[in-house]
This record gives C-alpha cells, sequence and structure tokens, in this order.
C-alpha cells in the first residue's frame, strides 16, 4: 500500500524532509513506519500522530492512501 508522511519542525529538519510517499505492507501502523524511519527515540519525546487529519495512537492500522502526519512537540519562548 502507499502512504503519505508529512512531518515538521526540528523532526523536518533531523529527518531532512518534510513529506515523502512510502510503500509499506497491508495493515502497517504508524509506529511501523517510525521504526522504518529510524526515529522510535522520537516516541519518549512525546511524538503525536495524526491520520488523514485525526489524531491517533502509534498503532493504529493505516489504510492505502493515507496520510500520517508526525507531529513532534512543540516548545515555545
Amino acid at each position: 500500500m502507499h502512504i503519505d508522511v508529512i512531518c515538521f519542525g526540528p523532526l523536518a529538519e533531523h529527518l531532512g524532509w518534510k513529506s515523502r510517499s512510502l510503500y509499506l505492507e497491508d495493515g502497517s501502523t504508524a509506529r511501523q513506519v517510525i521504526d522504518e524511519l529510524g526515529i522510535s527515540e522520537w516516541l519518549t519525546m512525546g511524538l503525536c500522530f495524526a491520520v488523514d487529519g485525526n489524531m491517533t495512537s502509534p498503532d493504529t492500522i493505516l489504510n492505502d492512501g493515507s496520510e500520517l502526519a508526525l507531529l513532534p512537540p512543540v516548545s515555545g519562548g
């Protein structure tokens, strides 16, 4: 299946991109995307997920054509 991944802020800077298309096995979850991208440590830093505009858990199963947004915690000053 095909999904689009978008990321923001320091995570986009860390990965060096803001959006990318990925091809995954059917039944894949957001957590598996995180593992594939090699950014599991971001889970402990408060990374949140949205699938097709809805906040979700990392164990939500993705569908073909889904948009997965990776939302790092935001700090301000």
